[in-house]
């Protein structure tokens, strides 16, 4: 108080923000973290992006129940806290409202006079209209890219991004295969549908995102519980037959066994 010069009865304003030391989600998403094809495994890289989604699409229902639009919402403006009870290590907080507009009473969209970053807008926002659904597709656009960890409209410049968007030529590029992950593609497709009113609300896509990881969750939870029982049951099979010598007569009830513990799944890092 005393540096800042602030004397006797005068009002000071102080905002206090919370630190997020962990980078932004571009950092992330470049590193891999998401990519079901990576070294981290489908599954974990799945229920990695999951939860980070479902993150964002929490603080952006917090914004639009408010009567708020962002209108710049992309990786570099989601920011992560620190978090040693995540196996992430990180939670993502929607962040950066410089450009954010609020909805006048009873009204979906507002005119905005400045525009977002060019990558993550849709057709309307290049007419300066702004509203939920815009942030909606902004979504829909950063879901693509953290399952690549790549820009979503490849190497295209800022101009050609915003001529593709306005005619309908230009889409995410969406990757292929890994049946784990449509879901999330086809979530993906509908932020982006061209017409606003087509596009689903952040308090239809939170819980969509969060069923979709529990249902891959319980998968994973069967999987191990299989594996288990076929490493039980190849120990049994060990058990009974007793201590052998190679080449005695034992060997089948022993090959029985070998056979029924390569049986059990092999399972990369369960995220439980």
């Amino acid at each position: 108080m005393h540096k800042l010069r602030a004397g006797t009865g005068q009002m000071l304003l102080l905002v206090v923000l919370e630190l997020c030391c962990k980078t932004t989600l571009t950092s992330v998403a470049r590193g891999g973290i998401f990519d079901v094809t990576g070294k981290f495994g489908a599954r974990v890289a799945c229920r990695a992006l999951l939860r980070s989604a479902t993150e964002i699409a929490r603080g952006m229902l917090y914004l639009h129940d408010a009567g708020i639009v962002h209108g710049d919402l992309k990786p570099a403006n989601v920011l992560l806290v620190r978090s040693d009870e995540d196996r992430r290590g990180f939670i993502c907080k929607v962040a950066d409202f410089g450009l954010s507009h609020v909805l006048p009473s009873c009204a979906t969209s507002v005119t905005a006079e400045s525009w977002g970053t060019v990558g993550y807008m849709s057709p309307e926002a290049f007419s300066g209209r702004s509203s939920r659904a815009t942030d909606v597709w902004s979504f829909g656009v950063i879901l693509c890219e953290l399952m690549t960890g790549q820009p979503a409209y490849g190497d295209a410049t800022r101009e050609q991004v915003l001529a593709g968007v306005l005619a309908g030529s230009l889409h995410p590029a969406w990757p292929d295969g890994a049946p784990l992950i449509q879901p999330i593609i086809e979530l993906g497709r509908r932020c982006l549908s061209r017409d606003p009113h087509d596009r689903p609300p952040f308090g239809d896509i939170m819980p969509e995102l969060v069923r979709v990881e529990v249902e891959l969750r319980a998968e994973g939870l069967a999987m191990l519980a299989e594996a288990q029982e076929a490493a039980e049951a190849a120990a049994a099979l060990q058990a009974a037959a007793g201590p052998v010598t190679p080449g005695g007569g034992e060997n089948g009830e022993l090959e029985t066994a070998a056979c029924a513990a390569r049986a059990a799944p092999h399972l990369p890092y369960l995220w439980l």
